[in-house]
């Protein structure tokens, strides 16, 4: 929305969420040029909201999704349908190895997910899901948003593609 270039979150978000969200908005400023972004961030806010108010959510490993989940609204592209993301974001840019990623692919295949972007420094928990999770997702390991969002993009532009 049109604004003055800053962050709001609501929803019911814990401190460690709330962080996480502050980096990918700082990311996303300080890579704006390069993610051709242009002057977007500092005349738009953008408002991060955590969806199902009833479980409060946190964790440092959300900062990926909601710096993909900026870059698409700046840029006015959605993200694929049935795409769950998980990764600690620098401030640099830069994609960091998070825990629980098991529990967390294989929620996303429960959840009829379809494409799973995690860090690549996480490749080995992922290497030990079983075949009928690795078989159902299309597993995409980055190691810097710049990569996740041309992989991201990439996979939207395909033909065939499935949108939301």
């Amino acid at each position: 929305m049109p604004g003055r270039g800053v962050l709001r979150c609501s929803g019911r978000v814990g401190p460690e969420g709330q962080e996480a969200a502050d980096v990918a908005f700082s990311v996303l400023r300080a890579r704006a040029p390069v993610l051709g972004l242009g002057e977007l961030v500092a005349r738009y806010d953008l408002h991060l909201h955590y969806t199902d108010t009833e479980v409060g959510k946190d964790g440092l490993s959300s900062g990926l999704a909601m710096a993909l989940a900026g870059l698409s609204a700046y840029a006015q592209r959605p993200l694929p349908a049935r795409l769950a993301v998980t990764g600690e974001v620098t401030l640099s840019g830069e994609v960091r190895p998070v825990g629980g990623v098991h529990e967390k692919l294989v929620a996303a295949y429960l959840e009829g997910m379809r494409i799973v972007v995690h860090p690549r420094r996480n490749l080995q928990e992922v290497a030990a899901l079983p075949p009928e999770v690795t078989g159902r997702l299309r597993l995409i390991a980055v190691d810097t948003l710049d990569e996740a969002w041309r992989v991201v993009r990439a996979t939207v532009d395909a033909p065939g593609a499935t949108r939301r």
